[in-house]
C-alpha cells in the first residue's frame, strides 16, 4: 500500500477515535449546535445519582490528577496532571470536586488517584507544587488537619481494597489488549516479523496475562458485601512463588525488548503498524513500550498499596497478620525481581567478556558464575614460581590470566574453584618474600597458591571481595537463585551475532581496500561538484599503514 494511502487510513482512525471520546464526554455534534438542554440533564442525572458521600463533614478527600482534562461543558472540571483536587461527591465514574482556585465541577472518576493516606509530607507541605501553586494551599489544608481524625479507617480501607481490584482490573486489560493487538497482529505479519522478534518482543506476556487473570478472581472471591471486612491478604501469599518465577523472567527481558523495539520504530512501516494495531483495540493513547513497561511498574506498586492497606487495617482484624505478611512478601518479590535482571543484565556482560580471552578452556564461565565482583593484577606464586598475571573474582570462581605482548590481549591460564578452598591472611614476612600477600588453599587435593598485591590497600580490597563473595553465593543459595539455560544460551547467541556483525564489517572493508595504496587514492582523490576535476594535488601527509590500521578500528567500532 503507498505511504499516502497509509497516512490517509491513519488520519481516518484518529478522526473515528476523537469522535468516540466527545460522545464518551457527552458532547456530540448536535449538543454543539445548540441541544444544552440534553447537557443539563446529562449532569442532573449525575447528581441525583451521586450517593456517595464523604462519611465526615471534617474529612477531607484529595485525589491526585493522573493526566489533563479539558472541560467540553461549562459543568466539567479543568486541571492538569499532578493538580490535587478536593473530592466533594463520589458517584461511579464521575465524580464533583474543586481545586484551589475555587472552580468546581464535575470529572471522570479514572482521570485522578485518590491520594488514600491524606496526610501531606512535611516538606510538601510547606513549599509549592512544582509549576502548581494551587497545590501549596491543599498541602496546608491537610496539614492543618493534623491531631484530628481525618478519614474513618473502615472507610480508608475500603477504598484501598477497591482501588487494588480497580487497578488489577485495569491491568488485565492493558495486558489483553497487547495480546489481542500487536502480538496477534505481528504473528499474521510474517513479511515484518520472525518468531526471534516476536519473542523479544512479547517474551512471556500470555503467561504473565493468564496469571493475572487468576489473580484478579482470586483476590475477587474474597470480597465480602461490606468491602472492609474482606480479607485478601493471603491471596498475595498464596501466589508469591509464581510472582518471582513470571515477572523475573518478564523483567530479565525487558531491557531487551526495548531495545528491539526502538530499532523497529525507527522505520516507518513498524511505525505505523504498531499505531493502526492500536487504534483497532482502542487501546490508550500509549506507545508499545509504555504498555510493556507496566509489568515492570505493577510488581513495584504491590508493596505499596499493601503498605497503605495495612496502615488502615485495625490490629484486631482478621486481615491484619496476612496483610502484614503480604506486604513483607510482595517488597521481597520486588526485590528479588530487581536483582534478578540485574543479574541478567550481567551474564551478558560475562559472556561478552569471556569472548574477548584468547584460548580458553574449560566450562564455559556461566556455567558456575553469574557475576564479576573484583579484578586486578597480582602476583602469583606456585611450585616456587612467580608470576604476574591478572585476576578477575567471580562467584565461585577465581580466573586469572596472562597478557599477550603486542596485542594486549590477555590468554586464559587457569582457574580457582573457591567453593574448594580456603583464604588464609598471611603476616608480611611471615613467609619468604611474601608482603602484602594471602594464600588460597585446597586441603582436599593438598594445593595452595599465594596471592601477592603492590599495596597493602591493594590486599584489603581483594580480601574484603573475598568475603563479599562467599555471601553472595550464601544469599543466591537461600533465594534459590539459578540462572536457566535458556538464558545463558541467549547471552552466548547475542556474543556471537555481535562478533558476526563486526567480522562482516572487516570483510566488507577489506574486500573494498586490497590495500594500503587503494585506501590512499580514495582519501586522496575527491571529485571536485564544481569543475567535475579532482582535488588530486591535495596530498594527505604522512599516512602510513598505522593510519589504515586506525581507520580499520574506527570502522568496527
Amino acid at each position: 500500500m503507498p505511504l499516502q494511502s497509509h497516512a490517509l487510513w491513519l488520519d481516518c482512525f484518529r478522526m473515528a477515535r476523537f469522535q468516540k471520546y466527545r460522545r464518551y464526554q457527552g458532547q456530540t455534534d448536535d449538543k454543539e449546535s445548540g441541544n444544552s438542554s440534553s447537557e443539563e440533564s446529562h449532569v442532573s442525572d449525575i447528581e441525583e445519582e451521586a450517593a456517595e458521600i464523604a462519611p465526615d463533614r471534617n474529612s477531607l478527600i484529595i485525589g491526585e490528577a493522573l493526566w489533563d482534562h479539558l472541560p467540553l461543558s461549562k459543568d466539567h472540571l479543568e486541571f492538569s496532571a499532578g493538580d490535587l483536587i478536593e473530592v466533594l461527591q463520589q458517584n461511579g465514574k464521575w465524580w464533583r470536586g474543586r481545586t484551589d482556585s475555587g472552580k468546581t465541577g464535575w470529572f471522570p472518576a479514572d482521570s485522578v488517584r485518590l491520594r488514600i493516606s491524606q496526610e501531606a509530607d512535611e516538606q510538601d507541605a510547606g513549599r509549592p507544587g512544582k509549576g502548581s501553586p494551587r497545590r501549596m494551599t491543599i498541602m496546608q489544608r491537610m496539614s492543618s488537619m493534623s491531631g484530628k481524625q481525618k478519614l474513618n479507617p473502615e472507610w480508608v480501607r475500603q477504598k484501598v481494597i477497591e482501588e487494588i481490584i480497580n487497578y488489577e482490573e485495569g491491568y488485565v486489560k492493558n495486558l489483553a489488549d497487547v495480546i489481542e493487538g500487536p502480538l496477534k497482529e505481528a504473528r499474521l505479519r510474517k513479511d515484518l516479523f520472525n518468531d526471534d522478534q516476536i519473542e523479544l518482543l512479547f517474551n512471556n506476556i500470555e503467561e504473565l496475562f493468564e496469571f493475572q487473570v487468576k489473580f484478579l478472581e482470586s483476590l475477587k472471591k474474597r470480597l465480602k458485601s461490606i468491602v472492609h471486612k474482606s480479607e485478601i491478604g493471603d491471596t498475595f501469599t498464596e501466589h508469591q512463588d509464581k510472582f518471582v518465577d513470571i515477572y523475573s523472567r518478564y523483567c530479565n527481558n525487558h531491557s531487551s525488548a526495548l531495545a528491539e523495539y526502538t530499532i523497529l520504530n525507527q522505520h516507518m512501516i513498524y511505525t505505523i503498524f504498531f499505531e493502526s494495531c492500536r487504534l483497532l483495540k482502542d487501546m490508550e493513547s500509549i506507545p508499545l513500550d509504555g504498555y510493556l513497561l507496566k509489568p515492570v511498574q505493577r510488581i513495584c506498586q504491590y508493596q505499596l498499596q499493601l503498605k497503605e492497606l495495612l496502615k488502615y487495617t485495625n490490629p484486631a482484624h482478621p486481615d491484619h497478620a496476612k496483610v502484614k505478611e503480604a506486604e513483607c512478601i510482595m517488597s521481597r518479590v520486588a526485590s528479588t525481581v530487581n536483582e534478578r535482571k540485574r543479574r541478567t543484565e550481567n551474564i551478558n556482560k560475562l559472556a561478552q567478556w569471556q569472548s574477548s580471552i584468547e584460548d580458553w578452556r574449560g566450562e564455559d564461565i556461566l556455567v558456575r558464575s553469574s557475576i564479576m565482583i573484583h579484578s586486578g593484577s597480582l602476583y602469583k606464586i606456585s611450585a616456587g614460581n612467580k608470576q604476574l598475571r591478572r585476576f578477575f573474582l567471580f562467584d565461585k570462581q577465581l580466573v586469572y590470566c596472562r597478557k599477550l605482548l603486542g596485542s594486549g590481549k590477555l590468554q586464559y591460564k587457569g582457574r580457582i574453584n573457591l567453593d574448594q578452598c580456603q583464604t588464609v591472611d598471611l603476616d608480611d614476612n611471615s613467609e619468604p618474600g611474601v608482603v602484602n600477600g594471602w594464600k588460597m588453599e585446597n586441603r582436599a587435593k593438598n594445593k595452595w597458591v599465594v596471592l601477592i598485591c603492590k599495596k597493602n590497600s591493594d590486599k584489603t580490597a581483594w580480601l574484603d571481595a573475598l568475603k563479599e563473595e562467599r555471601k553472595q553465593v550464601e544469599l543466591d543459595k537461600e533465594n534459590d537463585f539459578v540462572i536457566p539455560e535458556a538464558q545463558k544460551q541467549a547471552a552466548y547467541v547475542q556474543v556471537t551475532r555481535s562478533n558476526s556483525t563486526r567480522s562482516k564489517k572487516l570483510n566488507s572493508f577489506s574486500q573494498k581496500y586490497k590495500s594500503t595504496s587503494d585506501l590512499r587514492n580514495s582519501l586522496l582523490v575527491e571529485p571536485n561538484p564544481r569543475d567535475g576535476k579532482s582535488k588530486s594535488s591535495k596530498k594527505l601527509k604522512g599516512f602510513s599503514n598505522k593510519m589504515f590500521l586506525k581507520k580499520q578500528k574506527k570502522l568496527l567500532h
